[in-house]
């Protein structure tokens, strides 16, 4: 009998798959606890708002709701607001103004799923309409609507960070033989995965510890943040319990805070039963963690033979009404400087300008990239706009300016350090693979019928560790 080998450097079996296929998946909607109760969520219709009046008196005479929850009901517990993973504040629910459409503004608890969303309906709020911003370029102009009032700082700028050898890199685009510029726009995505996010609180008031069971990425981020918002209620890190089961798609979505969280939480230490909340895909879609949202303006320096020399880049990041990026590194731009990819360019310089603008918060989910998805897209997309102007294949310029796999280890002009690595070899490699040669006849010969074939060119060097 062969003994079957495992360990490093050896690959793990799955162990999901017998269950999966037998439809016996446990998610975080099939958890049911004895006496459990439910939630569901009002949500503002309007982007920006003064709450002038919260009527919840028809919502709380439905026989079955137990609890309607205001924004002033979580005043004097102080849980109306709680920190982000980037050292900024979002508001669990409003007292006074609304900063985004579908924002939480009350929460309802009922014996039933569908009781709360009855209550939901019934509950009459009065808005009076505040000017809107949705444009982060407008966000930043000294007469744009102010986004964030309970800040110190009254204007819609967040943060500005930068590296690279300023002065250096300015001095090579003057000296450059050969410049490209060129405006991107990365718009804002969803993940929408399968399972919507959702969460079942329990609250042992005997104990006076937490369990939660939570459709999560990261469960030991999210006591963190759950401690760091109701410790003062003695939620101490170490009373609390979070568990991950099944997960219907994640990629970045389920790793940050929502509001909805903290309110079940908060409903089941005030009812000392379990509470249940799990969003619809309407509330996924609007209201949950996005992606991208980047402006990007992008210049690259090279010589007429085709190396290239410098990158200058200046970014406006929308970070909608808080900044709540599920960003793990130190860096307010995430990893955006490893924007040089395979390229051993002279000089770099990076600036970003966070903007608060009347949008959902988030910034990094999908697939959580942490700003390598459009650092990528950036310099690829400049590298096909030098190939096309001087008239050089874009494989083939790509080849021209890799890094030698003789340079390795390699440090970045912005601070990277690449550990080993031949891309020349590896682009090689797929372009025999995909007969790359003769796509490009194909491709000639029908450009001569008139007819279009678009070949495209991509390198991209994966960051890990970062920290």
């Amino acid at each position: 009998m062969a003994i079957e080998i495992g360990g490093i450097g050896h690959s793990v079996k799955r162990k999901e798959d017998a269950r999966f296929i037998r439809g016996k998946g446990k998610y975080v909607d099939d958890v049911k606890l004895p006496g459990m109760l439910y939630m569901d969520i009002a949500r503002s219709p309007l982007a920006h708002a003064r709450i002038k009046n919260i009527d919840t008196s028809k919502a709380l005479a439905i026989p079955g709701v137990v609890a309607v929850i205001t924004g002033k009901d979580l005043v004097p517990l102080n849980l109306h607001w709680m920190p982000t993973l980037m050292s900024d504040k979002q508001m669990v629910l409003p007292t006074d103004t609304v900063l985004y459409q579908a924002q939480e503004v009350a929460a309802v608890v009922a014996t039933e799923r569908y009781i709360a969303a009855d209550g939901v309906d019934a509950i009459e709020v009065d808005y009076e309409p505040l000017p809107v911003v949705v444009d982060p370029i407008k966000a930043l102009q000294p007469d744009s609507p102010l986004v964030r009032e309970d800040r110190e700082q009254k204007d819609n700028h967040i943060w500005h960070w930068e590296v690279g050898d300023k002065a250096g890199t300015d001095r090579a685009f003057r000296d450059a033989e050969v410049v490209v510029k060129q405006d991107l726009y990365i718009p804002r995505i969803h993940v929408s995965s399968i399972e919507t996010c959702g969460i079942v609180a329990s609250f042992d008031k005997v104990e006076g510890k937490l369990t939660v069971y939570m459709t999560t990425q990261a469960p030991h981020a999210i006591r963190t943040v759950i401690a760091l918002v109701a410790g003062h209620l003695g939620l101490a890190e170490h009373k609390i319990r979070v568990i991950s089961p099944d997960i219907g798609g994640g990629f970045g979505g389920k790793v940050p805070v929502y509001p909805g969280y903290v309110l079940a939480i908060g409903a089941s230490v005030l009812t000392g039963v379990p509470v249940k909340w799990i969003e619809d895909r309407a509330e996924n879609i609007q209201a949950d963690s996005f992606a991208r949202d980047y402006h990007i303006t992008a210049e690259l320096a090279a010589k007429k033979d085709g190396t290239m020399q410098a990158l200058r880049v200046k970014t406006i990041a929308d970070h909608g009404a808080f900044d709540a990026a599920a960003n793990p590194s130190k860096y307010p731009a995430g990893l955006f400087h490893i924007i040089t990819g395979s390229y051993p360019f002279e000089k770099s310089f990076v600036e970003v300008d966070g903007a608060y603008t009347n949008k959902p918060p988030g910034g990094i989910a999908y697939r959580c990239s942490f700003r390598v998805t459009e650092a990528a897209f950036t310099i690829e997309r400049l590298v096909d706009i030098l190939a096309l102007k001087l008239k050089k294949d874009p494989a083939e310029l790509r080849m021209q300016n890799f890094i030698p796999p003789t340079a390795f280890p390699y440090k970045s002009v912005l601070g990277w350090e690449y550990d080993s690595g031949d891309y020349g070899r590896a682009l090689k490699l797929a372009m025999d693979k995909i007969g790359y040669a003769e796509l490009r006849k194909e491709q000639a010969e029908k450009r001569k019928r008139g007819e279009l074939m678009g070949i495209g060119i991509s390198s991209f060097t994966e960051i890990v560790g970062a920290g």
